[in-house]
């Protein structure tokens, strides 16, 4: 039986037909900006390329390819400690938010690490193992240094998508964000995600870190 599109309310003989939708499982993106972030963002900068002074190499077999990444203890390091305590705050937002239990459970900044993605670099779709909260935080960015994307975690919603005359966030299946100066996202750390590759002449340059 074909179903044809209903303009008024339908009706089954004269029983009018009145659903009521309920929905579960939502998947929340928080994000946070710096006010006047400047100054923090050239501290940061300066404290990351000490890092890749240091360790020109990086750690490999990450997500990132054709870009740099530092090693992973940067939260211990006290160039960063004004960073530290602005993403344990935002965590601990999301955590209050989310009605967490925080007597029962301690949370940890697990690692903490820079990305820098010159001309043509990108990350790989990964998510992150062993913990439960995950962040970004961007120090330095311009236009077409490459978008940040998150994909539908519902593998098998795109099994069979009907197509749609407008998105919404029920029929997205990838969302994108641009990256700003001074803007922390926080996400849950089994969400695939990865970055696009960066097009302009300039360092994208981030910091990201691992709660659990």
């Amino acid at each position: 039986m074909r179903l044809q599109s209903a303009i008024t309310q339908p009706k089954i003989g004269t029983i009018v037909v009145a659903g009521v939708r309920e929905d579960w499982f939502p998947t929340s993106i928080w994000y946070f900006d710096v006010e006047d972030c400047q100054d923090l963002n050239q501290r940061l900068l300066v404290a990351i390329e000490e890092e890749r002074k240091k360790d020109s190499k990086g750690m490999g077999d990450r997500s990132t390819v054709l870009g740099w990444h530092s090693q992973d203890m940067l939260h211990q390091n006290e160039a960063f400690k004004d960073f530290v305590s602005y993403a344990i705050a935002n965590v601990l937002e999301v955590a209050q938010f989310n009605r967490w239990d925080l007597s029962k459970v301690q949370l940890n900044l697990l690692n903490c690490w820079a990305n820098i993605n010159g001309k043509f670099a990108y990350n790989v779709v990964h998510n992150h193992p062993q913990s439960l909260l995950s962040g970004v935080y961007y120090v330095q960015t311009s236009e077409n240094c490459g978008n940040i994307f998150f994909k539908d975690p519902r593998d098998v919603a795109v099994m069979m998508a009907p197509p749609v005359d407008e998105y919404t966030v029920w029929t997205f299946q990838k969302i994108v964000y641009q990256p700003k100066a001074g803007r922390m996202l926080i996400f849950p750390s089994w969400l695939s995600h990865g970055v696009e590759p960066n097009l302009s002449d300039e360092d994208r340059v981030c910091l990201s870190f691992n709660v659990g």
